[in-house]
């Protein structure tokens, strides 16, 4: 008797919006665009408007037609390429594509098994960029990983862009802090990529809007300066249901969209072509406490919303992640975590932000939360593979061979490992309650930090040519105030 092959279905994407609501998503947004306006607080973005037959008021509220807006969402691409300094890890960004993962973002206090809630070091952030090379899952390194308070802020944008190409060689991320800071960071990635030009896109910068309804000086100095060089823009409305934005998650959804459709638009205005990806980071707010809520289902809503927008425009999308609320390493961030992180895989999200690490609603991060969230992603990762039809599926064979009551034992491993196609946890325990008590009875956190220890230990610096290295220190230096 022959084994029967099996195989498991591609999983369909998670839909929370149906065909009619992203039409009237839309619809509610140009009216927003088209006769409520957005601020543009950067006298070059608004020229662009005007330029194309936008209005701007005295305030700089400016209000663009229907038909640029869709022309220039158009003319961005439903896929690219994010290139590493190391080609084995460049990573695609959108179409049929695994989701680009990176880490926290922006955090300024670090958590820590042995120190608790503290302020962010330089040293944490020099930490946290090991993990993110060393850990599988992370495949793009991102940028402010943390957020420093032992370095002036002259200087903090060139100390960390050195540090992330020298200690990692995956895809990166650059600053958002105007104009200049882009500038540098990008002069600094060619350095390190060998392409001062930039021919291909190296860099990403996170742009956000200012809800509701405005974009800031800064962020659109950023926009405007990575767009001319061809760099990838994650537009992201961080509009807060009940807060900056309308109470209904539909209303705070349309501003959100509107605002990421201008930011999209003047992309192109500037450099038709430049990659973009589509960003809806919302959540609510928690009223009783006046308090950002990121691990409520409210945010996995909206996760599912920026997959399903960005489909319909046709461009990746950004979301979700390993988002908590919880002050501590415990079930809270746990399942909040996991929560919003299955549903941003679920909802074939592009580009995972935030991927691991988050505690505190982004405002702090925690090296053992990462390893733990990285630990999670492998589940999730694992799921998604499903069942391949790759030999026997079903081996009649050995079945018959088998007597009822009998067992299948024998088909472990010689070595006592579970079967190759069997799921190994690299953190949570599987072990008897004796044998687990008899090793110390460690929590999930106290093994975390254990996982961190070995990751930095097995951490090996990426190659770097000395001379490489050296123009990067010189940059540094000579651009100091």
């Amino acid at each position: 008797m022959n084994g029967i092959d099996i195989e498991t279905r591609p999983v369909p994407a998670l839909d929370r919006l149906d065909e009619d609501g992203v039409t009237a998503v839309h619809e509610a947004s140009m009216q927003i665009v088209e006769d409520l306006g957005i601020q543009l607080r950067h006298e070059r973005a608004r020229e662009l408007v005007v330029d194309r037959g936008g209005t701007v008021d005295d305030d700089g509220v400016a209000t663009i037609p229907r038909e640029v807006v869709e022309t220039c969402v158009d003319r961005a691409p439903s896929q690219f390429t994010l290139r590493a300094r190391n080609p084995d890890n460049d990573v695609a960004v959108g179409g049929t594509a695994p989701p680009v993962r990176a880490p926290g973002y922006g955090s300024p206090n670090v958590y820590t098994y042995e120190d608790g809630r503290r302020s962010a070091r330089l040293s944490d952030y020099e930490r946290l960029l090991k993990l993110a090379q060393v850990e599988e899952t992370v495949t793009c390194t991102g940028y402010n990983l943390c957020d420093p308070a032992d370095v002036g802020q002259e200087t903090k944008h060139l100390e960390m862009m050195e540090r992330t190409l020298r200690l990692t060689d995956q895809p990166v991320m650059g600053p958002a802090g105007g104009a200049e800071h882009a500038r540098a960071c990008m002069d600094m990635v060619g350095i390190a990529a060998g392409d001062p030009e930039l021919t291909d896109p190296y860099v990403a910068a996170l742009v956000n809007s200012v809800p509701p309804r405005r974009f800031d000086a800064k962020m659109l100095g950023t926009l405007l300066a990575y767009a001319e060089r061809g760099q990838p823009l994650i537009v992201s409305s961080f509009t807060i249901a009940g807060a900056s934005g309308p109470t209904g998650l539909a209303a705070s959804l349309a501003q959100a969209n509107a605002e990421n459709l201008v930011g999209i638009t003047l992309a192109q205005l500037v450099n038709p072509g430049t990659p973009v990806v589509y960003g809806v980071p919302c959540t609510n707010v928690d009223v009783r406490h006046g308090s950002l809520s990121i691990g409520s289902p409210e945010s996995a809503l909206f996760t599912s919303f920026a997959a399903r927008m960005g489909r319909h425009y046709d461009v990746p999308s950004r979301g979700g992640g390993g988002l908590s609320d919880a002050k501590t390493v415990d079930y809270q961030s746990g399942f909040e975590s996991t929560f919003v992180q299955t549903v941003t895989a679920l909802s074939d999200v592009d580009f995972v932000l935030n991927a691991a690490g988050i505690l505190e609603s982004y405002s702090t991060i925690s090296p053992e939360k990462f390893v733990l969230d990285c630990e999670a992603i492998r589940h999730l990762d694992r799921f998604w593979e499903g069942v391949a039809a790759d030999g026997d599926g079903v081996p009649i064979d050995l079945m018959a061979a088998t007597p009822p009551g009998s067992h299948f034992l024998d088909e472990a491993r010689s070595d006592g490992q579970p079967p190759e196609q069997f799921f190994r946890p690299r953190i949570f325990d599987k072990r008897s309650h004796a044998d687990w008590a008899a090793d110390g009875g460690k929590s999930a956190f106290e093994s975390a930090h254990d996982r961190v220890q070995r990751q930095l230990d097995a951490y090996e610096r990426p190659r770097l040519d000395e001379d490489v290295e050296t123009a990067l220190r010189a940059y540094v230096e000579n651009h100091r105030p």
